[in-house]
This record gives structure tokens, C-alpha cells and sequence, in this order.
């Protein structure tokens, strides 16, 4: 889904007849726009009039021609959808006859004042960004967010309703369930965070072993949107933490680095979870990019193998790419540059343009929505993101004593600067919010939501005409992740029309007659 950013620093249109529109312009520079309109028009042709902007604008999983709203949605699907409108409006959606969950939201904005850095993909612009989902039952934010939930038993059939904004006309609305009905998708996001954000947002006292009702219910919030929300684990957090992890087939443990101490740990962990459905998986030393801390990596992988450790008991994991120092030692690699033809099992994490689309709010649309069809095309069993809760940039302290500086994303949404990168909202894909609703959801979050429900229509899809699916998604993103070089543009399209065409085709071919 992309976000649409409101530039506050070069807003400034003109033409003979319309109106001169500014945005914390001074008198100087409302001057110079007035003057640069009446030279333009006196230099051209002649002067015409720009098109006028519409009264409602609508994008996302739906289709609006500017008179009526239409929607396809199968079985078991939650379709997303934003409405503009230039004038404040309250916005309400009605669908009398049908059996689902219509949830609004008002949308509050997040502000860029400087853009993220190219280590994030680059691209967007400062401006004032909507992102952060406040359920409303007639929200007034331009854009207002809607979701419907269509039950997984719903029969088949088009509904009828309206979509009121304001005192404009109504706008009628037809919503056609497919018979078609997505799996139960378990979650296939790992989202890592540090539960001590929620104390250092007075959200709950929880600890790892613990876990707060607020932290409870920050979990279950990113459970709704497909995402498995969940620090690394100590051992004696586990009995604890089991049900939460519920459906998820890891456990993130956190690990010493001491070879001789992790023995004891993975035996431990090999022991709590058998028979459980769950295999535990470490990445003690993230990144490592210099010999030391490669030779730190093989020590500790010949502990966790001495330890009985192997890809069906205890995961070692490397967030790095094959290696021969490394040898058979690494159950799991986790890699931002999976190629197609990897013959071996592993996953990727975050991303960037070209290599997968970004979840900074200030990322090229449509974000990290791509994350569901690469997975599916690339063949990645989890997405991993680092971080989901990072409130405080407890990594750049620069000695400053813990929690570090504090987020305040409607002045400033860069989270992580270490002085030379910086992004906006890296590692937050929620934002605090009170005892009620303590994890927020974001937009950025509902599009890592579509693109995994996209993964299940795929995965559908295939199991009906697996060369027609093939041949769709090599149309929509030829290349990508570690197929791509590093000064390629991304090979995906940027706006909502293609992606919503691409996932009515997935939705028809998975509709077959078995």
C-alpha cells in the first residue's frame, strides 16, 4: 500500500485561473510563485486550466472509478482501503447484508523531516506522512482506512452498500465474495523486539519470563496482521512464552556467545521443546562481517553440533551469506541476498529497493506488501524484521545511559541514527499508544499483512494452474532480492492499480474447479 507524504517545504502551484495554493510559504516566496505563474502563462501557448483535483479519492484493494466503489475478496480475506477527500469530512462505510467485520480507522501522521538514507532504498521526500491506525466509527483524517474481514465460511455472492464522505453524493459500493477461501495462514513474519520498550513506555512491568498483559496484547495485535511478534528467548522464559507462539514453528532463543556455557543452553532447549511442534533457532553474532567475528561464529556453531544441535533440533543461524569457514556448521542463513537458485533453505530480513520493497514510512510504495510474492517466488519460508518496537535508539546512545533518545514520530520519525544512516521509523512498525491499546497498528504493518495474504492466494493459485501463477508473478517482479545489482532500479510496480489488477488475477485462477 503506499503512503502518501504532504511535502511542507516546495508546495507551491499556479496557473491564471486557479488559486496560488502555499504551505508555510513566506510572503517573499508567495511572491515569487505569483510571478513565475504569470511568466509561465505570458511565455506559453496559452494558459490552462490544471485538472481539478477530485472530491474523493480511493486506493487499495478495490477499484473506484470515481462514481462507484467495487471490491473482490475471497473467503477468509481482510481487504484494506484508504479514502482522501480535499474537503474535512466524517467518512462511514455501510454493507447491510454482509456477514463481516468492517473496521475504520482514522489515520494520524507521522513527520520526515530529513529522508531516510540510501541504506534504506532512498527515495522519499520530507512531508507529513499518514501511517498509524486509531479505530474510529467515522473517521475525519484524510485518508481514513478501512478493512473488511470476510469470514472464512461466508457464502459466495455480491453485497450492496454505500460509502458516505461528508455531504457529498454517496457513493455505492458492491463487494463480491469469490468462492475461494484462504487457508489458516500460521504467521510467517518474525518480528523481533525488546520487551523493555514497554517499560520504558510505562506500558507494563512483563519481563521475559513474565510478559506484561499489555505485551500480551501487543502480541495478539501483530498476530491479527500475520506477524509473529516476539523477543529472543532465555530458557527459563519458555513455559511462559509457549502459548504465545502458538502456530509459529521457531522459537527465537537468545544465546550466550560463550562456547562453553551455550552446551548447557542448547541441551536445555532440546529438552523443553520436544514433541512440541516448535524447534528453537539462534543468531547469537549478528552481521559478522570481520574474520574475528567469523571465527566467533564457527566456535559457538561446533558448541551448538557438540550440543546436539542440527536444523530439526537447535538452528544455529548467521544472518550472513555462505561461507567455506563456515563449512556444514549453519542449519539457517539469513540473508538479504537469496537468489532464486539457492539450492538451500533460508531467510531474508527487512529490505530495501531493488532488493524487496521497504517498511520505512517514507519507502517507495508499495513497501514491504512485496515481501508476501518474493517470498513465494524466492521460495522464503520466514521474514524476519528487525525491530518492531524500537521507541528508543537504545543502539546510539553514544554512552548516554539506557533507554536512549526517545521516538516522538509527529515531530520526528527518524528512530535509528548512528550519525551517518538514518531511517524513518526503522524498526517501528507500531507505535506506542496507552493500557487500552498499547501497540498500535500502522499502515506499513496492513501492507505486511496484504502481501502475506497475497503469499496464500499464490500458494492457491499454483495448487489450480501453476504456470499461469509462474508466469503473473514473473510479470509483476522479474527480479529481485540477491537477483538484482546493488544500482538497479526496482523491477515491481509502484502503484496501487497494478497490484490490485495482479491480485484479482491471482484471486480468478484460484478459483478452479478441483
Amino acid at each position: 500500500m503506499p503512503f502518501i507524504a504532504t511535502d511542507r517545504t516546495h508546495d507551491c502551484t499556479a496557473d491564471l485561473y486557479g488559486s496560488i495554493r502555499t504551505r508555510r510559504l513566506g510572503l517573499l516566496q508567495t511572491a515569487v510563485c505569483v510571478l513565475c505563474a504569470i511568466v509561465t502563462c505570458a511565455f506559453s501557448l496559452g494558459c490552462r486550466r490544471s485538472a481539478p483535483e477530485p472530491e474523493v479519492s480511493i486506493t487499495g484493494d478495490v477499484v473506484f472509478d470515481g462514481k462507484r466503489l467495487r471490491g473482490v475478496v475471497a473467503k477468509g480475506e481482510t481487504i484494506g482501503f484508504r479514502v482522501g477527500h480535499r474537503k474535512a469530512a466524517s467518512v462511514t462505510l455501510a454493507l447491510p447484508s454482509l456477514q463481516a467485520a468492517i473496521h475504520s480507522f482514522a489515520v494520524e501522521s507521522v513527520r520526515v523531516k530529513r529522508a531516510s538514507t540510501e541504506m534504506y532504498g532512498g527515495g522519499g521526500h520530507p512531508g507529513d506522512y499518514p501511517d498509524t491506525l486509531l479505530p474510529d466509527p467515522s473517521p475525519t483524517t484524510n485518508p481514513a482506512f478501512f478493512e473488511i474481514a470476510v469470514p472464512r465460511d461466508a457464502a459466495p455472492g455480491t453485497h450492496s452498500g454505500e460509502l458516505v464522505v461528508g455531504d457529498l453524493p454517496h457513493i455505492p459500493v458492491d463487494l463480491e465474495i469469490v468462492d475461494v477461501a484462504l487457508p489458516e495462514m500460521p504467521p510467517r513474519v518474525w518480528a523481533y523486539y525488546d520487551p523493555r520498550e514497554l517499560q520504558w513506555a510505562n506500558l507494563g512491568t512483563g519481563t521475559h519470563a513474565a510478559p506484561s498483559d499489555e505485551e500480551r496484547a501487543c502480541i495478539a495485535m501483530f498476530r491479527s496482521y500475520g506477524v509473529m511478534l516476539s523477543p529472543d528467548l532465555p530458557l527459563d522464559a519458555w513455559p511462559a512464552r509457549k502459548d504465545l507462539l502458538a502456530g509459529f514453528p521457531y522459537v527465537p532463543v537468545k544465546l550466550t556467545t560463550d562456547p562453553v556455557s551455550a552446551i548447557a543452553e542448547v541441551k536445555g532447549w532440546i529438552a523443553a521443546t520436544k514433541d512440541s511442534g516448535h524447534i528453537p533457532f539462534a543468531i547469537p553474532i549478528d552481521e559478522p562481517r570481520k574474520p574475528e567475528a567469523q571465527d566467533r561464529v564457527v566456535a559457538l556453531a561446533k558448541a551448538v553440533r557438540d550440543a546436539g544441535g542440527g536444523p530439526s533440533t537447535f538452528m544455529y543461524a548467521v544472518t550472513d551469506e555462505p561461507r567455506p569457514i563456515y563449512g556444514d556448521l549453519i542449519d539457517l542463513y539469513i540473508t538479504l541476498t537469496p537468489k532464486k537458485a539457492d539450492p538451500f533453505t533460508r531467510w531474508t530480513y527487512n529490505g530495501a529497493p531493488p532488493r524487496a520493497g521497504s517498511f520505512l514510512v517514507d519507502g517507495k510504495p508499495p513497501g514491504a506488501r512485496t515481501w508476501g510474492w518474493l517470498a513465494h517466488a524466492w521460495r522464503i519460508p520466514v521474514w524476519y524484521v528487525w525491530d518492531a518496537l524500537y521507541w528508543h535508539d537504545r543502539h546510539n546512545r553514544k554512552g548516554a545511559p539506557l533507554p536512549g533518545r526517545a521516538l516522538d514520530a509527529t515531530v520526528d520519525a527518524v528512530s535509528f541514527d548512528d550519525g551517518g544512516d538514518h531511517g524513518n521509523l526503522d524498526g517501528v512498525l507500531s507505535l506506542p499508544g496507552d493500557k487500552t491499546t498499547p501497540c498500535r497498528p500502522s499502515l506499513r504493518l496492513a501492507a505486511i499483512r496484504r502481501g502475506m495474504q497475497d503469499r496464500a492466494l499464490l500458494e492457491a493459485a499454483t495448487a489450480c494452474d501453476a504456470a499461469a501463477t509462474t508466469k503473473l508473478v514473473d510479470e509483476l517482479i522479474p527480479k529481485a532480492l540477491g537477483d538484482v545489482g546493488k544500482r538497479d532500479s526496482a523491477h515491481w510496480p509502484q502503484n496501487d492499480a497494478a497490484w490490485e489488477t495482479a491480485r484479482r488475477k491471482l484471486v480468478a485462477l484460484a478459483a478452479c474447479k478441483r
